[in-house]
């Protein structure tokens, strides 16, 4: 759509203005600040980078996910063309396009049967439509996909500031019909090498109960440590995939999930609402899947959260409506509109930091609370 413009412009002391280029061979828009470095994926509308400038001296990391296979534009997925490339099935046409962050709306997980064959892919249709960019300027972006088979609309604006290691979402979904509809939202957040390693990463989150998906064995246990399993880690395994579903702590009203890499020296955090999203589905595939396009070279750990624990569409929800006395989906009004509000937040950590204890908002700072207190300046009226 937009692939000429590589100026950067300056608009503000510290804010970089949105431009348009590639990003590895895919189409994507970029906005920057002294701080942070942000692209999205015109395709599927995925954050593909958020990345921490570097200091002197200091190696810039992206901590999201990128496929150690070709990406194409997903709305181009062709079966014939394709298939032996990534696949066949209801996950093909979005793991041709996937990176790092995606969203999944207005369903998470895969299609039913007749559902695929009438044209449907694994975590909604916004995975694999080409999004439109509405506005774009100073540290900020708006675009939005129209969902032509559910007839539903997402718009989310991002947003940076100068000086703060803060990036703020604000999502807004819109039901074009007269029907009251289930539906979920899920924020996909995956993280991959070189952040994501067996011997320096730790993931943290506000989890409670939850279980452990293991084969056909489903086992209960406390976030984080399952039978067997530190979901805090990464495998150290040759081959393995994981799976847990997690509660979010309901005595919390701001949740949150986060990584660190102690050997690059960075932690990555989501901070969201829990009215929005109280459910996490913890997954990890490390070099385990063998079919195509995986051919046992993935490793990534996905920390999802958002507002259904029960994957798929309509038949899924039914069958499960609530767990735990908490809803597994929401509800979208007949003409309504629904707007959540999120932020990611990153840092360089000190030495000995090894595990997130507690993530919370005082007043117009971010405490980050470990081995030592980090604090991040924020603005509190974009979350």
């Amino acid at each position: 759509m937009i692939r000429c413009c590589s100026l950067l412009l300056l608009i503000l002391p510290g804010v970089w203005g949105q431009t348009a280029g590639d990003f590895q061979g895919r189409k994507a828009w970029k906005i920057e600040t002294n701080k942070l470095r942000v692209t999205v994926l015109q395709g599927g509308g995925h954050l593909a980078e958020l990345t921490l400038r570097a200091a002197a001296g200091e190696r810039e990391v992206n901590p999201l996910w990128i496929p150690p296979w070709p990406s194409i534009e997903p709305s181009t997925y062709n079966r014939d063309k394709h298939g032996a490339i990534y696949g066949t099935d209801s996950e093909a046409a979005t793991l041709a396009g996937i990176m790092g962050h995606n969203v999944c709306f207005d369903y998470w997980g895969a299609p039913s049967g007749a559902e695929f064959r009438a044209g449907l892919s694994y975590h909604g249709e916004v995975n694999t439509l080409a999004w439109t960019r509405l506005s774009g300027g100073s540290g900020e972006i708006t675009y939005r996909a129209d969902l032509p088979e559910s007839r539903t609309s997402l718009l989310r604006t991002l947003r940076l500031r100068p000086d703060q290691n803060v990036l703020y979402f604000e999502e807004t979904a819109e039901n074009k019909t007269a029907f009251d509809r289930p539906f979920g939202w899920v924020q996909h957040v995956t993280f991959g090498p070189p952040f994501v390693d067996a011997a320096h990463c730790f993931f943290d989150a506000s989890g409670t109960r939850a279980e452990h998906r293991s084969g056909s064995a489903v086992r209960e246990f406390q976030w984080p440590q399952a039978p067997g399993k530190d979901f805090r880690r990464f495998s150290n395994a040759a081959a393995s995939s994981d799976m847990a579903y997690v509660l979010l702590d309901p005595a919390r009203d701001v949740e949150f999930v986060s990584a660190l890499n102690t050997e690059h020296r960075l932690l990555v955090a989501y901070l969201f609402h829990r009215r929005d999203y109280p459910w996490l589905n913890v997954w990890e595939q490390n070099r385990d899947r063998t079919e195509p396009p995986w051919n046992g070279r993935a490793q990534t750990r996905g920390m999802e959260f958002g507002n259904t624990r029960a994957a798929g569409t309509a038949r899924a929800w039914l069958r499960m409506p609530m767990l735990w006395d908490t809803p597994t989906f929401g509800w979208l009004d007949g003409r309504g509109r629904q707007t959540v509000r999120y932020l990611a937040v990153t840092v360089r950590i000190p030495a000995g930091f090894d595990r997130v204890r507690d993530i919370r908002v005082q007043g117009s700072d971010i405490l980050i609370e470990g081995a030592t207190s980090i604090r991040v300046p924020f603005d509190p009226s974009l979350f």
